[in-house]
């Protein structure tokens, strides 16, 4: 029996985190968790889940570094030694399977592929959607009807060369890009913003978070640096804006194709205001991101150094 587990890393996604694991119950044999640090109640679902019986394990890192190859890498391997994944899945908390008549991802895996590729479908706010309702797959109906050519990859397990690359959108042996064949009529519905808050305290903390590890020209860094920019200098026209918090995009981009999801009602999930959310983690996130930089110059001198020299230079501006 072929076995199918995934590498997710997670970081305060209390509110999709629930409706992702009972979904993803009915393709996944197992689920790999990689906490960064959640500071809601992420943990604390995922804990409640494994509980009631959902094959799942969580690890957490702290780290300040943002090197995505290495982290998934070590996914993967971790999925195929320690778990004993015939196939590992690369997913975000946001991104959900989607296949033909719901058939189980197991009987659409290829036999003779190291590497298969699923399309992201992004799906989004329209406007009028119902804010009570808690499943994000049932809430957001609409997704971008052009092309958004980005694509996720499964590989096979105990591939003990294989390293990850960054967004988890191709998988490399020996330096070089293994073919990824496309899963026929498998998509991934992909659901990056909830909320206007939601997304904004996203790419702060994202870029933040890449500029922290010391690698800002990194695939992270790149993809939120110009989003970040953009609320850093012209908050008004983000924060002041009533289009921009009620919708993504408009409907005449968009097409109504609502995810068939597997997962049902949630039991663990508890509504909370996306503003005070929005807030209240992005303060947790620069205190952790404090408290790190903290202890590497408590712990280094040739950090300390570096800070002394920092502050000893004066540079003639005009």
């Amino acid at each position: 029996m072929t076995k199918i587990v995934s590498f997710t890393r997670i970081l305060n996604e209390d509110d999709i985190v629930e409706a992702f694991v009972r979904h993803h119950a009915g393709h996944l044999d197992e689920m790999l968790f990689l906490d960064n640090g959640s500071t809601d109640r992420t943990l604390e679902i995922l804990q409640a889940l494994q509980d009631e019986g959902f094959q799942l394990k969580v690890f957490r890192t702290r780290a300040v570094s943002s090197d995505e190859i290495t982290v998934n890498s070590w996914g993967y391997q971790a999925a195929s030694q320690v778990l004993a994944a015939d196939w590992v899945v690369f997913l975000d908390a946001d991104e959900f399977i989607a296949t033909p008549h719901s058939t189980p991802l197991q009987m659409l895996l290829p036999e003779d592929r190291l590497a298969v590729s699923m399309p992201l479908m992004n799906y989004g706010q329209v406007g009028g959607e119902n804010t009570d309702e808690p499943v994000v797959p049932w809430r957001l109906r609409w997704r971008y009807a052009g092309e958004i050519n980005v694509a996720k990859v499964a590989a096979r397990g105990r591939q003990p060369n294989l390293l990850a690359g960054a967004g988890n959108h191709g998988v490399f042996i020996g330096g070089q890009p293994v073919a990824a064949a496309r899963l026929e009529g498998v998509s991934l519905a992909h659901y990056p913003r909830r909320s206007g808050w939601q997304v904004m305290q996203k790419w702060a903390a994202g870029r933040l978070n890449a500029l922290a590890s010391g690698t800002s020209g990194n695939y992270c860094s790149e993809y939120y640096a110009g989003l970040f920019e953009r609320l850093r200098d012209r908050p008004w026209e983000l924060l002041l804006s009533e289009d921009f918090l009620a919708k993504d995009f408009d409907k005449s981009v968009a097409v109504e194709e609502p995810l068939a999801y597997l997962g049902g009602e949630l039991a663990y999930f508890q509504p909370s205001d996306p503003r005070m959310k929005a807030v209240s983690g992005f303060l947790h996130f620069t205190e952790q991101l404090a408290r790190r930089h903290g202890r590497l110059m408590e712990e280094s001198a040739e950090a300390r150094a570096l800070v002394e020299a920092w502050n000893a230079r004066r540079d003639y501006l005009f």
